[in-house]
């Protein structure tokens, strides 16, 4: 597994914000700006450990505001003068075993799950990523009030965070001492060596407070979000099938070595067709013999993934989107945990939705029934789907 550790930048003093208090212990939505952005990064499974950088005056405020909530949390450091002296404090303390390292300014609290792991998760296949989104304004050059140039817009990019690298590459960039003082985003560092990070679009909404009037801004978007998460649906998912000769094992789409397969119509997943019809409960549309019976030929033999696509199809149709999958696979008998991971990435590809967001379990049953006795497997899922 990559090993991932975020540093959340808190070490600013707010002064635009004209306020007797900073901006990281400042309440959105009832939760301290500060709280609020360890948050998101403690949900996500991408994140593996989390270290805070606050100022020297408010190491205590941290501790007590964070260390309770987030054990993610591994330490919590004294910044510097500027930003990027503080993320280069950070990033001294950071384990060996972090291969990444992903870098959030603690401001933009309005950052979400889904946001931090489509940055990392393309900066796994780079190097190097940084959330944003494209220029849309027409933007013009001033000189002396005026108007000189209007700028080709269709190259520009508002770089956010977090800014997302690995770490032997931010590691080498620190390595060149350049001028931090000059160092407005992480990004420069990386752009310094040679290195340009990708751009991740992930929308306006990551807004970074930085006056009374952000903060307005941020309490309005997240009254909205609470509306949208008023239609949310749960499904539960059951499957079992029996061990048989002759027949190839496919739990999540990965072609296990055993002895026996598991018997079934199509090729017997029982942990996709658990998967599936959590899914399908969620959304009331019936369970996969109705949609996919055991009579027809025209599914003798077929994968589970195709017809997760299927089922995926039937649900963004019907107008829901899928948040997060969690399932547990029952069964004696061969040992699941060395293809867990190819499992979560075939039905995270099907299911349209990060690898963050898929959970496969493993289990036995300490030899008791028909799946400790080795006579067969079984799955339970459950799936959180949500209205467009």
């Amino acid at each position: 597994m990559i090993k991932t550790t975020a540093i959340i930048l808190a070490a600013g003093n707010g002064a635009r914000m004209n306020s007797e208090t900073t901006k990281q212990r400042m309440l959105i939505g009832g939760e301290s700006v500060l709280h609020r952005s360890v948050r998101a990064f403690s949900d996500s499974s991408l994140v593996d450990g989390i270290i805070v950088v606050c100022r020297e005056d408010e190491m205590d405020f941290a501790a007590e505001e964070l260390l309770v909530d987030f054990p993610k949390i591994e330490k919590i450091v004294v910044g510097g003068n500027t930003r990027a002296e503080s993320a280069k404090n950070a990033f001294s303390t950071i384990s060996r075993e972090a291969e990444f390292v992903a870098i959030h300014d603690a401001a933009r609290c309005l950052i979400t799950v889904d946001m931090i792991d489509k940055v990392i998760m393309r900066a796994y296949d780079t190097g190097a990523a940084t959330a944003g989104y494209p220029v849309t304004d027409t933007v013009k050059i001033v000189s002396n009030s005026k108007i000189t140039k209007t700028v080709d817009r269709s190259t520009l990019f508002f770089a956010t965070t977090p800014q997302v690298f690995k770490s032997s590459i931010y590691s080498k960039a620190l390595s060149e001492n350049f001028d931090l003082s000059l160092i407005t985003d992480d990004n420069m560092l990386i752009e310094q060596i040679g290195i340009s990070p990708s751009a991740v679009d992930v929308g306006k909404e990551n807004i970074k407070i930085t006056t009374p009037q952000d903060k307005e801004y941020a309490e309005f978007l997240i009254k909205k979000r609470e509306r949208d998460m008023t239609d949310i649906r749960v499904g539960h998912g059951y499957d079992v099938h029996r061990f048989s000769e002759g027949r190839d094992l496919i739990l999540g789409g990965v072609r296990i070595p055993y002895e026996r397969g598991l018997l079934g119509h199509s090729d017997a997943d029982v942990l996709t067709h658990a998967i599936m019809d959590s899914l399908l409960g969620a959304a009331s549309l019936g369970d996969i013999g109705r949609h996919f019976p055991d009579t027809s030929d025209e599914f003798c033999g077929i994968s589970s993934l195709i017809l997760l696509e299927k089922v995926v199809k039937l649900l963004n149709d019907s107008g829901y989107t899928i948040k997060n999958i969690d399932a547990t696979l029952v069964l004696q008998r061969p040992k699941i945990a060395p293809y867990i991971d190819e499992m979560r990435a075939n039905i995270s590809e099907k299911a349209g939705i990060s690898l963050g967001r898929v959970n496969i379990k493993a289990t036995t049953e300490e030899h008791l029934g028909f799946t400790g006795s080795g006579d067969g497997a079984a799955a339970h899922a459950v799936s959180l789907i949500e209205k467009k």
